[in-house]
């Protein structure tokens, strides 16, 4: 199907749908006649879909006759082919008409669209089906017919039983058909019958569903691109992938600032007049449904509407007609069509008949023994200020949402809040609602919101107590740690602890203790020294609480302090204690000190331990996705995606920092966004999807902004990477300029990172500085690598073997070949591979003729890690080796090839598979296909074929020794 600019912008999410449709005219074209029957809700597309086949087809210069059905036209014969046939009339010069309406019956069909004649009789109206047949086979001409009619759910009898006929006897010749309609809402005479036609005839269904969330995100960006990632995904949520609701509901936020799930005045009056024509008695059925809720039992609406279940079983017998409600299975409940369906019925009540008929639903189900969740959504639009049972119900639904739906919990809880009695008594009673508040705000990313109800509990308690407020001060530190305000909070918890009570060293001095510790560490502050002891102190003192959840959390921040003096062998000692209390933990634990596992997974990642951190974060994650902890699984992810890269898994790395930015995406938490956006920054920088990366990076940075914590210089080296990654040297070098100055010392400056990743950041700058042609400043970041110590030895190695390549490639080489092994015995694959890569490219440029070797060792390695940027880079380099034999490609034989390609190529010619291959030489596909690349490459070539031709052609000079070699 042809497309241009104007049709791509009407349609998205739909190209399985357009390659059927473009092979439906194609077929057509070649004399073949087609009928297409297009089918799904209001909204979903139907439309734009034909709009799409009549904007190919006119193209293709057919003839187009097009009509809409509408419901004031079901008592008029034949009205939706009328209108089809009318205006293609109409055009006509009289001859011409009157050559075409020569049949008598179709007279009959056109008296029928112009004045409204009674339907004919049976035997008249089988002649006028046969002759209908005829015309669209004359109208077709040279280059065909193309028929489509749209809302045939509407069409009258007569136009209903046509269509049937032409789908069970397709026109002759090149004719096309096409209809569409919402099956559901279809008259008795048009869904069964054609359904039944359809299974004699080659007639196409296309059954349109909602968009799913990628073609969404396409839609709204290019309908709505000021929309950001969070509001788009609340705008596909609001609209469940139907794409008129994402337009519309789109175009009410960016008209008038209105959030996505409040009123839209365009899609109320679509949506409306549906509502409109019902009787009385069906829209108060469909008010008291809706005030219920999805989905709603119909004895529950005949309670709240105050009708009779008679009547409301026939109200539902009408919604459902109309597709504005469907029945679930054979039970007596129903659901609205669309969420969007149901906010308009309920907005179509008044404000003061909703209270009512939200306190009849509250009597009725407390009558009925429902539970708190039921009942709260109706009692908190109905109960007044002091009703102390309704404060209590409301508490009590909170605490059974909390985990999975902690936004309603800390909307019934500010309810419960605003009807509580505001006395001295109630005071210890407000303290508690506010802490329950605080913590849904949080796990629902409220994150400033959650501080705030901290605040107010820490008003509202007693100054002697002590425990009580150590607890507030760590409960409200993890929002703000999440916020980034990590001095705050080391201010805080240095406070509570200054007025501890004489002797106290329970849990919540050790809790006390480990906030304090974490946030010092993440302020990249140098108060890190004073921490260490404290921090191994209260790792010491909750081993004697019978908490092992605080337990791991103090050993994971005493470990994160250990790194952050750069104590590596106490660090990986303290975090190996920490992996072995990990394993003993619940799942509940688990959850509940999730905090402890992400720092623990940082930890083993640092100290190269990346497969326990992997083990541990994957088992988290899923908990946390079955348990609903949304505002835990951007970390979490993160830290996974940074695992992972560790390992060397590039492709899994980049699929779980999408995830990670996703999840990330919907919560108002801008730490948490700018963690995300990092992790993918990093892993797509590594997989060389430079565009991608440097996006991320950007993103990062933008929300990170100025706050000078341990993640904002880290944020900016890692779009530093990306554009480095790009090609684009002056960029990289201005990234990475905006964290280090260049009237400042490499040495002084590296000092002032997170010690685990100084050494990964200075032999990036030694990179950046090559590029942009300052071998004298990357010469000074090598010494600043090498005061850093033996432990991160090959970084200092691989930089100073790209410093060095240029003057001494063989003393590169050696240095790159230490680098690789250092590497290696850590388990850092891809680092080792970029290593290897140096180390060959230094061989090369040596004239060593171990150099091919190393580069397919390197590219083999790379290839496994998923570093497609760097493997790019590997195969350029054997092209070089290549070219400076001085042998033509393909003209200089099997001569160019290694002794194990030689293998592959023989038995390639002999048409064995890759699999074959792999398996007759006892090596793994991937090898096979990089042996591949690299004879297509030698022998200039682009297929298996033309390589078993160069074979063939050397049979005679190397025939022999090949065979004996395979």
């Amino acid at each position: 199907m042809r497309r241009d600019t104007a049709t791509t912008r009407t349609i998205f999410g739909r190209g399985a749908e357009l390659r059927l449709l473009s092979q439906a005219v194609a077929e057509v074209g070649r004399g073949r006649a087609r009928t297409v029957e297009v089918i799904g809700d209001p909204g979903v597309g139907k439309s734009r879909l034909l709009l799409e086949l009549q904007r190919d087809t006119a193209a293709s210069r057919m003839v187009v006759l097009s009509a809409r059905a509408v419901e004031a036209d079901r008592a008029t014969p034949f009205a939706l082919f009328a209108n089809a046939f009318d205006a293609h009339l109409a055009e006509a010069a009289e001859p011409r008409r009157a050559q075409l309406l020569a049949h008598p019956a179709l007279a009959g069909l056109h008296r029928a669209g112009a004045a409204g004649a009674p339907p004919p009789a049976p035997e008249a109206r089988r002649e006028l089906h046969r002759a209908v047949r005829d015309l669209l086979a004359e109208l077709s001409g040279p280059h065909g017919l193309v028929v489509l009619l749209d809302d045939v759910h509407w069409a009258d009898r007569e136009s209903a039983e046509l269509l049937v006929h032409l789908v069970r006897h397709p026109p002759v010749g090149r004719v096309l058909v096409a209809m569409a309609h919402r099956p559901r809402q279809s008259v008795p005479w048009l869904g069964a019958p054609l359904s039944s036609a359809a299974k004699l005839s080659p007639h196409l269904v296309l059954a349109l569903q909602p968009l799913d969330r990628d073609a969404a995100d396409e839609l709204l960006a290019t309908t709505a691109p000021e929309l950001d990632v969070a509001e788009r995904a609340a705008v596909h949520r609001a609209g469940g992938g139907n794409p008129y609701y994402l337009e519309v509901l789109a175009h009410s936020r960016r008209a008038d600032g209105t959030e996505v799930d409040g009123p839209c005045l365009r899609l109320t009056a679509v949506l409306r007049a549906e509502l409109a024509g019902l009787h009385p008695t069906v829209r108060a059925a469909a008010g008291a449904a809706a005030v219920l809720g999805e989905p709603f039992e119909t004895c529950l609406v005949a309670e709240v509407a105050e009708l009779t279940p008679g009547a409301v079983l026939a109200a539902m017998d009408e919604l459902a007609g109309r597709d504005l409600v469907r029945q679930l299975g054979t039970s007596s409940r129903f659901a609205f069509r669309h969420p969007v369906v149901r906010h308009v019925a309920y907005r179509a009540i008044g404000p003061g008949e909703r209270i009512a008929a939200h306190t009849r639903a509250a009597a009725v189900l407390r009558g009925r023994g429902a539970s708190a969740l039921a009942v709260a959504p109706h009692l908190e639009r109905t109960a007044g200020a002091g009703d102390t049972a309704a404060v209590e119900l409301l508490a009590e639904a909170a605490g059974a949402a909390l985990t999975r739906d902690p936004a309603s919990a800390a909307q019934w809880l500010q309810t419960a809040l605003r009807l509580l009695p505001d006395r001295p008594a109630a005071r210890g009673r407000r303290r508690e609602l506010l802490l329950a508040l605080a913590e849904a705000q949080a796990r629902a990313g409220r994150l400033v919101d959650s501080e705030t109800a901290h605040s107010h509990a820490m008003e509202l308690l007693d100054p002697r107590d002590w425990p009580g407020r150590a607890r507030l001060v760590v409960a409200r530190a993890m929002a703000t740690r999440l916020l980034g305000r990590h001095i705050q909070t080391v201010t805080a918890t240095s406070d509570a602890l200054a007025g501890a009570e004489a002797g106290a060293a329970g849990a919540e001095q050790v809790a006390l203790v480990v906030e304090r510790t974490v946030n010092a560490v993440l302020a990249g502050s140098h108060q890190v020294d004073p921490e260490v002891d404290r921090a191994e102190a209260a790792a010491r003192a909750a081993a004697h609480l019978d908490d092992r959840g605080l337990h791991l959390r103090a050993l994971a921040a005493a470990a994160l302090a250990r790194l952050g003096v750069d104590d590596h062998e106490a660090g990986r000692a303290l975090a190996a204690e920490a992996c072995e209390l990990t394993d003993r933990l619940t799942d509940d634990d688990l959850l509940r000190h999730v905090d402890g596992v992400l720092w623990l997974s940082w930890c083993l990642v640092h100290v190269d331990d990346g497969a326990d951190a992997v083990r541990h974060l994957e088992y988290v994650v899923a908990l946390a996705k079955a348990r609903g902890r949304a505002v835990d699984l951007p970390r979490l992810l993160s830290a996974l995606s940074t695992a992972t890269l560790h390992l060397g898994a590039v492709t899994t790395a980049a699929q779980w920092a999408a995830e990670a930015v996703e999840a990330a995406a919907v919560l108002p938490a801008p730490q948490l966004r700018a963690t995300a956006l990092f992790a993918r920054c990093r892993a797509e920088a590594a997989r060389g999807a430079a565009a991608a990366a440097v996006t991320a990076g950007q993103a990062a940075t933008a929300v990170t902004g100025r706050a000078r914590t341990a993640w904002w210089p880290m944020t900016w080296l890692g779009l530093a990477e990306a554009r480095l990654a790009g090609g684009d040297h002056v960029g990289a070098l201005a990234a990475a300029g905006t964290v280090f100055a260049d009237d400042r010392c490499p040495t002084t400056m590296i000092t002032e990172l997170f010690p685990p990743a100084r050494a990964e950041a200075g032999e990036l700058m030694v990179r950046v500085e090559l590029a942009a042609g300052r071998t004298a400043r990357a010469g000074e970041w090598v010494t600043a690598l090498d005061g850093l110590g033996l432990h991160w030895a090959p970084f200092a190695e691989c930089a100073r073997a790209q410093l060095v390549a240029a003057r001494d490639p063989g003393a590169a080489a050696a240095l790159a070949a230490r680098a690789d092994a250092g590497f290696t015995a850590r388990g850092r694959r891809l680092l080792a591979g970029r290593a290897r890569l140096v180390g060959a490219c230094g061989l090369l440029a040596a004239g060593r003729r171990t150099a091919e070797g190393e580069l397919f060792r390197a590219e083999q390695l790379l290839r496994e890690c998923g570093a497609d940027g760097l493997v790019r880079q590997a195969i350029a380099e054997q092209r070089k080796v290549d070219s400076s034999g001085g042998q033509p490609q393909a003209e200089g034989g099997l001569d160019a090839l290694t002794a194990r390609e030689r293998q592959v190529a023989t038995l390639v010619s002999s048409g064995h598979t890759n699999r074959q291959i792999a398996q007759r030489l006892g090596v793994s596909d991937k090898t096979v296909e990089a042996h591949l690349t690299r004879i297509f490459a030698k022998f200039g070539v682009g297929s298996r074929a033309a390589v078993a031709s160069v074979v063939a052609r050397c049979r005679p000079v190397a025939g022999g020794a090949l065979a004996h070699r395979a």
